[in-house]
C-alpha cells in the first residue's frame, strides 16, 4: 500500500484531473500515456512528442495540443483517408470494348486506423446482353439413350432460346458414364456394357469433352449427334469426375474470364462420392487438375478418386462456374440437399423422362442466377468486413448480409461495406489488397490499404538533455513524449524503483495495473487501469467517479430502473427480462423483421427488437390475426404446397425453384420434414390433393433462430384411399349383429312385460271375489217338496 503522504498526493492529482475533466469535458484520449495507446483510444485523438510541451497530458485532441502549446510538427494523430481511384459508371455489355460494367467503383484506396471502421459504398446492377458460355454436361448411360436423342432435335431450338436471354452465348458439351471397373461396371461386360439390352454401344468411359465453347449451333448439334451411348452397372454415375474436370481445365473448355458461366449437367442417377473409388481400388485422392488428352479423354479416371462435393463447391467458387443440376423426378430430394449447400452458384431443376422440357429449364436456371447475387472478399484475419445492405428497397432498413435474390435486371442494389482493423498484422506489412468481388462474376472492386502504424514517431533519443530528464523525474529521459528509464527505475515517468515492484521495466509494471480479460487466458491483458486511472508503481489510482482494484468499476451512481436492473460494478445487470446497457433496449428493428421483410407484419411497431401488436394481431411477428388470417401461412403456403407435392411424388407441381425461390428473397431458410406432431397453436395448414385424388391434411411452422438459421419445419401426414371391400365387409358384419342384438333386446322386453301381465293376473285371480246384484234372478228354478207333505204321501195331488 503507498504510504499516506503519497495518498495525498494522489487525491491532489485526482482534483487536479477532476478539473481538466470539467474544462475539456468527456475526452476519452487524456488519460492515455502511450503514443500507441493514444491514437487507438478515439479517432480525434492525437499525441504530442514536445519535449517543451509543459501540460501533463500529452494525448488530446489537436486543437487542445495547440492550446497548450504543442508545436505542430510535434502532433501525430490519426489519419484516416479514402479515395476512389476508379469509378467507370455502371453500363450494359457493349461489344466494342466486349465488357459490361457491373460493379461500381471498381478501384478505392483507404487508410484504416485501429478499431475505427471505414464505410465504403459499393452499387451493383446485372448488365443486359452479358455473355453466356454454357456446357452441357450429360449422362450418356443407356438410360439416358432418348434424352441424347431429344437433345439433337432440340439444338437448334436451343440457340433460339439462349439467343432471347442474351445474344452473346457460347455452347460446349461433354458426356460421361462411370468409372470403367468393376463394381461400377460387369467385367464380361466392359467392351459393350448394353450386350443385356441386346444391343451395341460404346465401351464404358468416365468422362469425354466433345465440343469446346462456340458461337457455331451447328458444330454443337453435330457434336452431341455424334455422341455415343455406354452403360455401367449401377445408377450412381461419375458426374462429380466429368464436372471436376470441366472446371479444371479451362484452357480445353474455352471459359472466358468476363462470361457468366454455366454447367447444366443432365442425368438420371445418382453420384458417386470421395470415397467410392476405393470399392475399385483405386486409392489416390483426386488433385483437382486437368487430365484430358488431345481428343478430349479423361485420363485420370482409373488414377483418381471421385473428388468430394466439398471440393467441388470449392472450384465453383474460385472459377465463378454455376451449375444446374437437371434430374429427373426420383432423384430430385437428393440434388436439391446438394444445392442447398451451396445456394448462390447452383440450381436444381425437374427433367422430363425424355429431356424435352430440357429449353424450359435453361431459361428458368438462368434468369434464377442473374436475379441472383452474393459478395465476398479475402479479407485477412485482422481487418473485420462486414456488409449491409436493402436490396434495392425490398426492405424498409438496411439489413446485415452480403446477398440479395430477385434483383431484376437495371436495378441497382447498393451494399454498405464496412471496414474495422481489429489489430496490427504481425508480420509488419501494412499495406494490403482486398477483393470484393460478385460469387458468380468476374466483376469486383479492389480496395488498396494501407494501415497506419500503431505510433509513426521517429525520433533520436537525447539521454543527457536537461528539461527532458526533469520531464522524467531525473530517472530518465523524454522520447517521443515518453520517459525511457534509467536501470533500476520504471514507471511512465521513471517514479517507481525497480526492486520495490519486483519489475524491470515500465511494461512489467503496468502489467500490474492491467486486468486479464479472460481468467482462463492470463496473458490477455486489458488497458493500464482500466483507462480510468494512472499505474504508480503498480497501484491503480483512480480518476474520480471509478473504484475498483484496476478502476473497472464506475462509481454505483449511474442511472438504472431499479424495476429492471440492479447496479453491480457501476454497470446496470438487468432481471429477467430486460436487456440493454441500462436495461432499456436500443432502437432496433431486425428481431422484428419476419421473413417477408415487414417490420411486424404491418401490424404494430418494434419495441427493444420485439414486436408490439396492434389488436387483435398476435404471433412474434404479429402474423396471426385469426384462425384464417395468418401471413406466414398465406405467405409460405405456395411453397409449402409445392414441396409436398414434390416429396410425395403426385408430379403437380412443376415450378417449385420459382416457387420457393421468391421467397427466399427475403430470408434464406432449410426445408426440414418432421414426422412429430408441431405445435397446434402455431402451425399452419396446407391442403394437398395426394395421387389417390384425396385432399390431404398437412401442416408446417416457420422458426426463425435469431436470423442466422431459419427453418421451415413441414408435416407431411399420409392419406390412403378407402378398402371399399373391407368397408363393406365390415358394415354387412357390423349389421349383423347390431340386429341381433336388437332382436335380442326387443325379445327379452317382451318376455319382461309378459311375465310382468302374467304376475298382474295371478295376484288378481287371487285377491278376486264373486258379487250378484239384488235385482238380478237367476233363471234357472229349483222346487223342493216339504218334507211335511212328503212324509204322508207321497202324490198330494192324488
Amino acid at each position: 500500500m503507498p504510504s499516506a503522504p503519497q495518498n495525498v498526493h494522489h487525491y491532489q492529482k485526482k482534483e487536479e484531473e477532476k478539473q481538466q475533466q470539467q474544462k475539456y469535458g468527456h475526452n476519452p484520449c487524456m488519460f492515455e500515456d502511450t503514443c500507441e495507446r493514444c491514437l487507438s483510444a478515439d479517432i480525434s485523438c492525437a499525441w504530442c512528442t514536445d519535449k517543451l510541451f509543459e501540460l501533463r497530458y500529452r494525448c488530446l485532441n489537436r486543437t487542445q495540443l495547440l492550446e497548450h502549446g504543442c508545436r505542430p510538427d510535434f502532433i501525430y494523430e490519426n489519419e484516416p483517408e479514402f479515395h476512389t481511384l476508379i469509378d467507370a459508371p455502371l453500363k450494359d455489355y457493349e461489344l466494342s470494348n466486349n465488357r459490361a460494367v457491373q460493379v461500381q467503383p471498381q478501384r478505392v484506396y483507404v487508410k484504416l486506423v485501429k478499431s475505427h471502421p471505414e464505410r465504403i459504398k459499393l452499387s451493383y446492377r446485372p448488365a443486359r446482353n452479358n455473355p453466356l458460355d454454357l456446357y452441357v454436361l450429360m449422362d450418356l448411360t443407356w438410360t439416358m439413350k432418348d434424352d441424347r436423342e431429344t437433345l439433337v432435335k432440340l439444338g437448334y431450338e436451343l440457340a433460339t432460346t439462349l439467343r432471347n436471354l442474351t445474344s452473346n452465348y457460347r455452347l460446349g458439351f461433354g458426356s460421361f458414364a462411370d468409372k470403367p471397373e468393376m463394381p461400377m461396371i460387369m467385367p464380361q461386360l466392359k467392351e459393350n456394357p448394353c450386350a443385356k439390352e441386346r444391343q451395341v454401344c460404346e465401351p464404358t468411359y468416365g468422362y469425354r469433352h466433345h465440343l469446346a465453347l462456340t458461337e457455331d449451333e451447328k458444330r454443337f448439334v453435330s457434336s452431341v449427334n455424334a455422341s455415343k451411348v455406354t452403360g455401367n452397372l449401377d445408377n450412381l454415375e461419375g458426374g462429380l469426375d466429368a464436372l471436376m474436370q470441366v472446371l479444371v481445365c479451362p484452357k480445353e473448355i474455352g471459359w472466358k474470364e468476363e462470361a457468366r458461366k454455366v454447367v447444366i449437367l443432365v442425368t438420371d442417377g445418382f453420384m458417386h462420392f470421395a470415397g467410392d473409388g476405393l470399392l475399385a481400388g483405386i486409392t489416390k485422392k483426386n488433385d483437382k487438375k486437368c487430365h484430358l488428352n488431345s481428343e478430349g479423354e479423361y485420363l485420370g479416371s482409373l488414377v483418381y478418386d471421385y473428388p468430394s462435393l466439398e471440393e467441388i463447391y470449392r472450384e465453383l467458387l474460385k472459377r465463378k462456374i454455376s451449375v444446374i443440376f437437371a434430374v429427373t423426378e426420383d432423384v430430385v430430394p437428393t440434388y436439391r440437399e446438394f444445392s442447398s449447400l451451396m445456394k448462390e452458384i447452383s440450381n436444381v431443376e425437374i427433367l422430363s423422362a425424355d429431356s424435352s422440357n430440357i429449353l424450359e429449364l435453361i431459361k428458368k436456371s438462368y434468369e434464377s442466377f442473374i436475379k441472383r447475387t452474393q459478395f465476398s472478399d479475402n479479407s485477412p484475419d485482422f481487418i473485420k468486413v462486414e456488409y449491409e445492405t436493402d436490396c434495392g428497397g425490398q426492405f424498409p432498413t438496411l439489413v446485415k448480409r452480403n446477398y440479395c435474390n430477385d434483383v431484376a435486371q437495371g436495378t441497382t442494389v447498393d451494399f454498405y461495406i464496412n471496414l474495422t482493423l481489429t489489430d496490427f498484422p504481425k508480420n509488419g506489412v501494412y499495406n494490403h489488397k482486398i477483393r470484393i468481388e460478385e460469387s458468380a462474376l468476374n466483376d469486383f472492386m479492389e480496395i488498396e490499404v494501407e494501415i497506419q502504424k500503431p505510433c509513426p514517431c521517429v525520433e533520436e533519443a537525447d539521454p543527457n538533455d536537461e528539461y527532458s530528464r526533469f520531464q522524467c523525474n531525473e530517472n530518465g529521459y523524454l522520447q517521443c513524449g515518453m520517459c525511457q528509464c534509467d536501470a533500476a527505475w520504471t514507471g511512465t515517468f521513471c517514479t517507481c524503483p525497480t526492486d520495490a515492484t519486483n519489475a524491470t521495466s515500465t511494461d512489467a509494471i503496468e502489467r500490474l495495473c492491467r486486468k486479464p480479460y479472460d481468467t482462463l487466458h492470463p496473458e490477455d491483458l486489458g488497458p493500464v487501469c482500466s483507462n480510468r486511472g494512472e499505474c504508480d508503481c503498480g497501484t491503480c489510482y483512480c480518476f474520480p467517479g471509478y473504484e475498483g482494484k484496476f478502476c473497472e468499476c464506475p462509481e454505483c451512481d449511474v442511472d438504472c430502473d431499479l424495476e429492471r436492473a440492479e447496479c453491480v460494478c457501476g454497470q446496470c445487470v438487468c432481471k429477467y427480462g430486460w436487456s440493454g446497457n441500462r436495461c432499456n433496449c436500443k432502437e432496433s428493428t431486425d428481431g422484428c423483421i419476419g421473413p417477408m421483410g415487414e417490420i411486424c407484419s404491418d401490424r404494430g411497431y418494434c419495441e427493444c427488437g420485439s414486436c408490439v401488436c396492434d389488436e387483435p394481431y398476435v404471433g412474434r411477428f404479429c402474423e396471426i390475426g385469426s384462425e384464417t388470417d395468418n401471413k406466414f401461412c398465406t405467405f409460405f403456403e405456395p411453397c409449402v404446397s409445392c414441396l409436398i407435392e414434390e416429396k410425395t411424388a403426385t408430379g403437380r407441381c412443376g415450378n417449385v425453384t420459382d416457387i420457393c425461390g421468391k421467397l427466399e428473397k427475403h430470408e434464406r431458410f432449410t426445408t426440414v420434414y418432421v414426422n412429430e406432431e408441431l405445435d397446434i397453436e402455431n402451425r399452419c395448414l396446407a391442403r394437398v390433393e395426394n395421387e389417390f385424388g384425396i385432399k390431404c391434411d398437412h401442416y408446417f411452422t416457420y422458426k426463425i433462430m435469431d436470423h442466422l438459421e431459419n427453418y421451415l419445419l413441414i408435416q407431411i401426414n399420409t392419406c390412403e384411399p378407402l378398402n371399399y371391400m373391407a368397408v363393406i365387409g365390415f358394415v354387412s358384419v357390423a349389421t349383423f349383429i347390431l340386429g341381433l342384438i336388437i332382436i335380442c333386446i326387443i325379445w327379452g322386453c317382451i318376455r319382461a312385460k309378459d311375465a310382468r301381465e302374467y304376475a298382474r293376473f295371478e295376484a288378481d285371480k287371487k285377491n278376486s271375489y264373486l258379487m250378484e246384484s239384488p235385482i238380478y234372478k237367476d233363471p234357472v228354478r229349483k222346487y223342493v217338496v216339504p218334507k211335511e207333505i212328503n212324509r204322508k204321501q207321497s202324490n198330494p195331488f192324488l
